[in-house]
């Protein structure tokens, strides 16, 4: 029997009996080479495209892209298959790097688009407050700062506010998806605080919203939502 995992842990999760009976051995594939990843795309352009349709580099300059991220066959194929779509849509018959570079701006948009939208509501009201600091021309704020717009927005939106501490740990997970910057900074005896910017592009944010739970919100006729202004 043979399994394949992502996951390290996989066995971990299994009962200690299962485990027992499966034995075996693991076998950990690192990822691809610039190199592995030319060659899977070359035998799969050949099959694809047409002789003289791709600029010469462009399949170096895909592979080498996806080994930068993390050496993942499908990341370099979903790059040339893309870079390929906007050739075609602009009516080009040569796909250039050019091409390849338009479509990796095109995927990793999508990507933070993606992290966007699928957010925890909790999560989507912190993004929110950093966005209303921002407009607020406080574009490097603090943690205190994001969590004084997070309680007005939960008042807004009768949304039952979490801690200050918790609202920590969602701007931490934030920053780790790229979408905010959040870097520590020491007051002295003061004590310390994150500092907090957005790092994802005005479009990526703007998705945000449209989200069903901010349908009409800056619109509410509240008079606690002129709090928000």
């Amino acid at each position: 029997m043979v399994g394949i995992s992502n996951d390290m842990k996989f066995l971990e999760l299994l009962e200690p009996k299962a485990r027992s009976r499966l034995g075996g051995e693991s076998l950990i594939f690192p990822p691809y080479t610039a190199d592995e990843l030319e060659d899977i795309l070359k035998s799969r352009a050949e099959i694809a495209f047409d002789s003289g349709t791709l600029e010469g580099g462009v399949i170096s300059y895909c592979a080498s892209v996806a080994a930068r991220v993390d050496g993942d066959a499908r990341v370099a194929l979903d790059l040339l298959r893309t870079a390929a779509d906007t050739a075609e849509r602009n009516g080009d018959s040569t796909v250039t790097i050019a091409h390849v570079k338009s479509a990796k701006n095109s995927i990793e948009f999508d990507a933070v688009s993606e992290g966007i939208r699928t957010l925890s509501p909790q999560s989507k009201i912190v993004l929110m407050s950093i966005t209303k600091n921002v407009e607020a021309d406080n574009p490097r704020m603090t943690t205190g700062d994001v969590y004084n717009k997070y309680k007005v927005i939960c008042d807004v939106l009768d949304v039952k506010p979490l801690t200050q501490r918790r609202v920590t740990d969602l701007i931490s997970e934030l920053d780790m998806m790229g979408i905010i910057n959040a870097s520590v900074r020491s007051f002295g005896r003061a004590g310390r605080t994150k500092e907090i910017e957005l790092a994802a592009p005005k479009e990526n944010i703007m998705i945000l919203r449209d989200d069903s739970m901010f349908k009409d919100f800056e619109y509410s006729k509240s008079p606690r939502q002129t709090k928000l202004m």
